[in-house]
């Protein structure tokens, strides 16, 4: 029985010892790891930190860690700055990523603009103010394949007594889209941190509205570059009219009309 008892205190003493150098071990991994290199303690992220969260937040979310210093690069944080509580992460951090001082800014990086049209590559896109009537009574929509019909000049010539002639400016153009860009929609700030959370939680906001007035009485073409300079002209001087394309339609330019002809 006394040998049982010696047996088990040798087998409780030698557990000791063992964890005790495991402790020692975890414990001067870092310093090992700079061994024969000058070591610098730096910040790295705990878990993955997304952007737009407020440095005071960050901070609890970070480490030390000891690193050979050749391998920090400039900027890194070696220890919180009290300076950085109120900037934001202008980008995400990923689990163990380092901390840099440039990734703290008073605001959010602007997003590139949202463009509602695609250009096809040869051509051009060119606006034109046309109120409801010729747009087919407003039902034009983006996509559209229409002929380009032209009344110039909007008023008899005086001199000679010419009246207005109306003919197809353009057989064919594509509708790219109607109306004007609604006013941009301010950046919204970015969500505080969810209290009592391990990790920052983006409060819900509304959707938001385009403000200002939508003026659906314009008109954006495709065109090429020589018939952009005559649509433009046109709508200077001339009256515009659109006509939606039936599917088997073909409009071929002439001389026009005007009112000695029209009967």
């Amino acid at each position: 029985m006394r040998r049982r008892v010696l047996i088990l205190l040798a087998a409780l003493l030698l557990a000791i010892v063992s964890g005790a150098a495991i402790i020692s071990y975890v414990r001067g991994a870092d310093k090992r790891a700079v061994e024969g290199k000058q070591g610098v303690w730096v910040l790295i992220a705990r878990e993955r930190i997304p952007v737009a969260t407020r440095g005071s937040d960050v901070k609890n979310l970070t480490e030390r860690i000891l690193v050979p210093s050749e391998t920090v690069p400039e900027g890194t944080l070696t220890a919180w700055d009290s300076a950085l509580d109120e900037l934001l992460l202008v980008a995400p951090l990923e689990k163990t990523q380092l901390l840099l001082r440039t990734l703290f800014q008073t605001t959010l990086p602007s997003a590139a603009p949202s463009r509602r049209m695609t250009v096809p590559s040869d051509m051009l896109a060119v606006t034109v103010a046309l109120s409801v009537a010729p747009q087919v009574a407003g039902d034009v929509a983006a996509g559209d394949q229409v002929t380009v019909y032209g009344t110039c000049p909007l008023q008899p010539d005086s001199t000679n007594n010419d009246p207005p002639r109306t003919a197809a400016l353009l057989p064919r153009a594509q509708v790219l889209v109607i109306g004007e860009a609604p006013e941009p929609v301010p950046t919204t700030a970015p969500a505080p941190m969810v209290s009592g959370s391990a990790s920052p939680q983006p409060e819900k906001s509304p959707t938001p509205t385009p403000t200002g007035k939508y003026d659906r009485y314009t008109v954006t073409l495709a065109v090429d570059p020589k018939d952009a300079q005559r649509l433009i002209q046109a709508s200077k001087y001339c009256g515009l009219y659109l006509a939606l394309l039936g599917a088997q339609v073909t409009v071929t330019p002439g001389d026009g009309v005007d009112t000695k002809g029209l009967f």
